[in-house]
């Protein structure tokens, strides 16, 4: 039989890669072992899996916000994800981290998952799927940042100007978003998850000497577990009360989204080269708008598309000619 192991990149890997783009990705992929060039149809498979459980994490979000409140979504859907990477981890015999790193797994699992989803949480329910998978879609731009600032990567003449294209777009649909000409404050928070999750892209780097990107995230979500466990006094009367289609997209938010797209991404970039796989992430705000209108009938204002482009726009020069 053979070790579902092999199937997963080597503790030297590259990150799994945030829920959206993924350029921090390609920092810490050249220690990876040499990938197949093209992508071939189980790693395109994958990828494809990625983008539509990534993008429908908007959309499922939206629809279950009438029925949970943000405290409770954020809490359960983390549960439920930490208990999803718990049979994966045990399918794939995964080692637990090391007692003296548990410390740092629950502070990257309280910025990258409780903070980051209690931001994203409350910040969907005044901004539409897919304003919010464009402005998720700025983690590279903070990730960037953070990386300048604190571990002292070169960001040059091109990198700058791409951030400030970005933050325009996000003003175009914080702006478009809002009634009349007013930002939406909703906008901000979810510009705040994906600061939240860029730290963790960031500062992980120096354990991948001893953990994969895959074995981190994992770490991570139970941390973000724990540390949210005890709001899970709510959880039985939340449950109660909703119905039983928003308790099963809940369901699914936690074990799809989390669980299974971490997985099937760790694994495309194990099989192709993480710039070609990271690149196609670009597309993953397409997959969140057309969920959303077909199954909530959202339509995001043509200020929104605009400061999505512009938003994508700043990421992609960062991303190509920013260092």
């Amino acid at each position: 039989m053979t070790d579902p192991l092999e199937s997963f990149p080597p503790a030297e890997d590259a990150p799994p890669g945030p829920s959206v783009l993924g350029a921090p990705v390609a920092a810490a992929a050249e220690s990876r072992p040499r990938p197949a060039r093209r992508i071939d149809g189980p790693t395109l498979a994958a990828v494809l899996v990625t983008i539509l459980l990534w993008g429908s994490a908007f959309p499922s979000t939206r629809y279950v916000l009438p029925h949970y409140a943000p405290l409770d979504i954020a809490t359960l859907r983390l549960v439920y994800g930490a208990l999803g990477m718990a049979v994966f981890a045990a399918v794939v015999r995964m080692p637990l981290p090391r007692w003296r790193d548990w410390p740092v797994c629950l502070l990257f699992g309280t910025s990258a998952f409780a903070l980051s989803g209690l931001a994203m949480t409350y910040g969907l329910r005044s901004v539409s799927a897919g304003a919010g998978s464009f402005l998720v879609g700025t983690i590279p731009i903070f990730s960037t940042i953070l990386a300048w600032l604190f571990i002292r990567e070169r960001l040059r003449l091109w990198g700058w100007l791409g951030i400030l294209v970005s933050f325009s777009g996000v003003g175009l649909i914080a702006l478009g978003e809002g009634r009349g000409f007013r930002l939406e404050p909703g906008a901000g928070l979810v510009v705040l998850s994906a600061f939240c999750q860029s730290i963790f892209f960031v500062f992980q780097k120096p354990y991948h000497r001893r953990y994969s990107g895959l074995q981190l995230t994992c770490y991570a979500v139970w941390g973000g577990a724990l540390v949210m466990l005890p709001l899970l006094v709510r959880a039985p009367a939340a449950i109660l009360a909703a119905p039983l289609s928003a308790t099963l997209a809940m369901i699914y938010l936690g074990l799809f989204p989390i669980a299974v797209a971490f997985a099937t991404w760790s694994y495309a970039l194990s099989r192709a080269m993480a710039a070609k796989v990271t690149s196609a992430m670009y597309v993953m705000p397409v997959a969140a708008v057309t969920i959303a209108f077909a199954w909530l009938g959202e339509v995001p204002s043509p200020l929104v598309f605009a400061g999505g482009a512009v938003a994508l726009l700043g990421v992609a020069v960062v991303s190509l000619y920013g260092r």
